[in-house]
């Protein structure tokens, strides 16, 4: 079979791909109350009062309650909504209990959060999917790496509260390297049950495969606001990369000068609370 008629074929599995509940930045401004403020006190006692009492929501600690208001903009309601199905997604993915495959695709760097952050204080999610192999790594394994670092990241309260940017680096990414099956879980229900609000997605040096036939296709099925999102920059060049990100925010990898240091980060990224 041709490459072509694998990224077709590849294509066509993409079917059923739904972005609709990614919760997309409108104004992609930062929200306007401040961590550790007493407008944000408020707001968490609004939403403790939505939550049931004797709920695992209601028993879940402040460090995830808060996650939840600053990843939808100290919207009670919305953040009452979202905690119990980030409890039932931290319990379906195992997420408290570490094991040797979250420790391997952790260190395999397809998806890491490197601390930099873009010009409007977004953190860079910095994809690599040339790393990733779904032979080893299932829909689900990849699920449970992608939303240990996400909910790692989000401990920090100017993440939850700003949002983050997707870099998603296609150098060197091969057909093999791609997995409709996670895709469609990560899209459908991992990133929707997240409390994180993406506010751009570029992807970088995509292979022709993917921007002359995936990319096309994939692009309908996404939401309106995820395409309004997304910014695709063919080719190594590095300048259309930096009038994304900066140069002092991209690793030495990507011409940079952010320092970082994949196994210590690794090492570093922590199982989710509870």
């Amino acid at each position: 079979m041709t490459e072509s008629s694998t990224a077709l074929r590849t294509a066509s599995e993409m079917r059923g791909l739904d972005t609709s509940k990614v919760v997309i930045d409108d104004d992609q401004a930062p929200p306007k109350i401040e961590a550790g403020s007493a407008d944000e006190q408020a707001a968490l006692a609004a939403m403790e009062d939505l939550l049931a009492d004797g709920s695992p929501s209601k028993a879940a600690s402040a460090d995830l309650k808060l996650m939840c208001l600053r990843g939808r903009k100290y919207d009670a309601a919305r953040a009452a909504a979202l905690l119990p199905e980030l409890l039932a997604l931290i319990e379906e993915l195992d997420l408290a209990t570490p094991t040797p495959r979250l420790a391997a695709d952790l260190a395999s760097g397809k998806f890491v959060m490197t601390g930099a952050t873009d010009g409007a204080g977004r953190k860079i999610l910095w994809l690599r999917f040339r790393f990733h192999d779904p032979k080893v790594s299932s829909p689900k394994d990849f699920a449970r790496a992608a939303a240990t670092v996400m909910l790692h990241a989000l401990r920090d309260a100017d993440t939850a509260r700003c949002g983050v940017a997707v870099l998603q680096d296609m150098t060197g990414l091969r057909m093999k390297n791609i997995s409709p099956p996670t895709a469609k879980l990560m899209f459908g229900q991992v990133f929707p049950r997240l409390p994180v609000r993406l506010g751009k997605l570029c992807v970088y040096n995509p292979p022709w495969f993917v921007g002359r036939i995936l990319l096309p296709i994939v692009r309908m099925l996404l939401s309106a606001k995820l395409r309004a999102r997304l910014v695709v920059l063919n080719g190594a060049d590095r300048e259309p990369l930096y009038r994304q990100f900066e140069p002092a925010s991209l690793t030495e990898e990507l011409g940079g000068s952010y320092p970082f240091d994949l196994a210590c980060w690794a090492a570093s990224v922590e199982p989710a609370l509870s």
